[in-house]
């Protein structure tokens, strides 16, 4: 490193290596020519003289490297620093990381909880609503069932009117047949009659009484038969729309039938349908809840992160603290040092004595004033 002052600077010169101006020659009494400018002064009211003397004296403190210890401290502190960059921007990145995944998990979790909540809502209505449909498939058959019964028992009464019409008609042919049979022996008696009318007038007489007492008959048998016939055909009439009406209610009947095991099979279906749906959500409602134990566990993995980040940082904070008090220190004594160059100083012993000082006291310490203290 240049010294304070270059030796072999040229005669005529100031041996101060930062100025090197021409000096004055020798005075006309000769003697000894000047080392340094004589008139020149440096910014604090310090000569070239004093300059060069403060600079002995750092040089003899520090030895060859005046600036080594600071260059040093300064050199150690960015080390530290582009060590410490690198590690703390690669923890923040990880936080980063860290936090969008924590942050993607808890909203995937809530949706999923959400979603799940929603599924098992949805499952609970279908339920109540294969609830509904199998009470009203049970009122459906209970009315089908009614209507049944009573149309067995429509279908029992119309057979028995049926059986008791059937009866009367029967007996209806029985008697047309026996006024026939009537008719005709009236009839022969009333031919044997006329043959022996002409034997016997009283004979005839008591005939044609006879004959007309049961033409008399007959007429009432033919009426009869004739009202018996009317209300045969009315009993068939009657018949035959209870057949039909039977026939009707049967159909109806298993039309009900029919559609009470359609509404039943449909119930089934339906209910089977809420019960796996229902299960589908207990399964997802149970995946939820595992999904969001493991973004627990994450998340506790995470805070744990963040704290031995933390620690790292705090370590690093204090690496940091103690370099930048080291640099505080020097740019300090680098002060000091420029603020004795700046004061005036009797002598250049007297500068030397006040750089050491400040050289050697810690920054912390306010180096006592060597006038002061009667320091030589």
């Amino acid at each position: 490193m240049e010294t304070a002052t270059d030796d072999t600077a040229p005669q005529g010169r100031c041996k101060l290596a930062v100025c090197r101006a021409p000096l004055p020659p020798a005075g006309p009494r000769g003697g000894r020519p000047p080392e340094y400018c004589p008139d020149r002064t440096w910014p604090g009211g310090k000569t070239c003289k004093q300059l060069a003397a403060a600079q002995s004296a750092l040089h003899e403190a520090f030895g060859d490297a005046p600036g080594a210890t600071l260059d040093s401290a300064a050199g150690d502190f960015a080390r530290a620093a582009d060590a410490l960059a690198a590690p703390l921007s690669e923890l923040h990145a990880a936080l980063e990381q860290v936090r969008g995944q924590v942050t993607e998990e808890l909203g995937t979790a809530a949706a999923t909880a959400t979603s799940a909540r929603a599924e098992a809502a949805e499952a609970h209505e279908t339920t109540r609503i294969a609830e509904n449909a199998r009470t009203e498939a049970e009122q459906a058959q209970a009315l089908a069932e009614q209507a049944r019964s009573e149309a067995e028992t429509a279908a029992t009464e119309a057979r028995g009117e049926a059986e008791q019409a059937r009866s009367e008609a029967e007996q209806a042919r029985s008697e047309r047949a026996a006024a026939i049979d009537a008719q005709h022996r009236a009839e022969t008696q009333a031919a044997a009659h006329e043959a022996t009318a002409t034997a016997a007038t009283d004979r005839a007489t008591t005939a044609e009484e006879r004959a007309a007492t049961a033409t008399t008959e007959l007429t009432q048998a033919r009426e009869r038969i004739a009202a018996l016939e009317a209300e045969r055909d009315a009993l068939r009439s009657t018949l035959e729309t209870e057949r039909r009406t039977h026939e009707t209610t049967e159909a109806d009947l298993r039309h009900a039938r029919d559609t009470a095991q359609t509404a039943t099979q449909a119930a089934e279906t339906r209910v089977e349908q809420a019960q796996t749906h229902l299960n589908q959500a207990l399964t997802r409602a149970d995946n939820a809840e595992t999904r969001a134990e493991q973004a627990e566990s994450q998340l506790s993995q995470v805070h744990q992160l963040a704290t031995d980040a933390a620690a790292d940082a705090a370590t690093a904070r204090a690496t940091a603290e103690t370099v930048t008090s080291e640099l505080t220190q020097a740019r300090t004594r680098l002060r000091n040092l420029h603020e004795v160059l700046l004061q005036p100083h009797e002598t250049d012993e007297h500068l030397r004595n006040r750089l050491l000082t400040a050289l050697l006291h810690d920054p912390a310490e306010q180096p006592p004033d060597p006038d002061e203290t009667g320091t030589p």
